[in-house]
């Protein structure tokens, strides 16, 4: 059966102990954090988080990816020189899924703000580079301008976290001619922070930088409802596909 995305007030109880506990952690990262606070849960939260996306039935790394797949045919990953950022990589989902759904093994190097979730995502031996940093709009990322072929962010824009206004650093670090996919939460609590991420989008797309290719609903997070087990709901997302158009200066 579907997953059924509803609005946050009318979210049901998961049916398990396991997904309560995992909605727990992930309910009480959302929300309006300073760095530090973040950090901290995400340092708690890197011994649970890999279960917890299992639990949840985590699958928005496989949306992205078939998202590219629409723009970035099976034989470009192939091509020499092909190269990969991965921002706010987390355990390294994006990687699982990248490898998974094109059979890609070229470079992918990874930004992330928290030390004890990069490093399950080292272990996995997927990434070619790691910077710990942390991204804000007075900090950019540590990267070259003009580089990736592909750039995402997997769920990482989200008030705790990412802020909109940093979306011109993520684009600057994509070639022209590459491609930059990231997600948002799409629910009614998120809106405002949604309505920022839409205006930035239009100013890069205004000024020439970026065409957007598509947007999609997908779901972030679901459970089996105790109401009823057959039933699942959902934490939505709202995917952003963009193609970069000319170099950042």
């Amino acid at each position: 059966m579907s997953a059924q995305i509803v609005p946050d007030s009318q979210w049901k109880a998961p049916a398990t102990l396991d997904s309560k506990e995992s909605m727990k952690r992930v309910q009480d990262i959302i929300g309006d954090f300073d760095p530090d606070h973040t950090m901290k849960y995400y340092d708690y939260w890197s011994q649970h988080y890999e279960k917890d996306l299992e639990v949840l039935d985590y699958t928005v790394p496989d949306e992205i990816v078939d998202g590219l797949l629409k723009f970035v045919p099976n034989e470009k990953w192939r091509e020499s020189g092909f190269q990969v950022l991965d921002i706010g990589l987390g355990t390294g989902q994006m990687a699982i899924a990248l490898h998974k759904k094109t059979g890609y093994s070229g470079p992918i190097d990874g930004v992330d703000g928290n030390e004890k979730m990069m490093e399950k995502a080292r272990v996995k031996g997927m990434y070619r580079d790691l910077k710990l940093h942390l991204l804000m709009e007075d900090s950019p990322m540590p990267n070259e301008s003009n580089k990736y072929d592909v750039v995402v962010c997997c769920c990482a824009m989200v008030p705790g976290l990412i802020q909109p206004e940093c979306l011109p650093d993520m684009v600057r670090v994509v070639k022209p001619g590459g491609y930059f996919f990231f997600t948002t939460r799409s629910t009614d609590g998120n809106q405002g922070f949604k309505n920022r991420v839409d205006n930035q989008i239009k100013k890069l797309q205004d000024s020439g930088h970026v065409r957007e290719l598509m947007t999609k609903i997908v779901p972030q997070y679901s459970w089996p409802t105790a109401e009823d087990k057959s039933e699942k709901q959902c934490i939505s997302a709202i995917l952003y596909g963009m193609e970069k158009l000319k170099a950042t200066e």
